[in-house]
């Protein structure tokens, strides 16, 4: 099972849940004009080079449409950042009472802080239904609380 984190770069400098409502329901659809967009249109190749200033050791894949995916270099980790023209996901297995679950949650904060810090992401972690500016101590913590409950229940008796 793979866990997702969406970050977004809010026009108004803030993201709100009627945002993100609008996100669910219209940010498949290619028709909305870009005034209706509550988040900023990105350049996915630009994205990706300042990511590789931050950890150099990420392996770019080109993915559909433009978009760009940012893989981890120790694949057994399995952290992939997707990279499209709003906004990027980070996805990572659930992982439960392992340190490598800190590992892999650690790596990801800090490209979640790095994005809010260079250019103004927020995150949202539709798992946990948390909104952030800059994810924090706790939600790392509340996110691996989360693996730790749920992954023993997919687990077979």
């Amino acid at each position: 099972m793979i866990y997702e984190i969406h970050l977004y770069v809010p026009k108004t400098g803030r993201l709100t849940p009627a945002m993100l409502e609008w996100l669910f329901e219209h940010g498949q659809s290619q028709d909305q004009p870009e005034a209706h967009w509550p988040v900023r249109k990105l350049r996915p190749k630009a994205l990706a080079r300042l990511l590789l200033k931050l950890d150099p050791t990420l392996i770019p894949v080109r993915a559909p449409g433009g978009d760009v995916e940012l893989h981890y270099p120790n694949a057994a980790l399995g952290i992939v950042l997707y990279l499209h023209d709003r906004g990027v996901i980070i996805f990572f297995p659930y992982m439960s009472y392992s340190v490598y679950s800190r590992v892999v949650l650690g790596i990801c904060y800090t490209y979640i802080r790095y994005l809010y810090d260079a250019a103004g992401f927020w995150s949202f972690d539709p798992q946990l239904n948390v909104l952030s500016f800059a994810d924090d101590y706790q939600s790392l913590e509340e996110t691996a609380l989360l693996m730790d409950a749920v992954v023993p229940r997919m687990l077979p008796g």
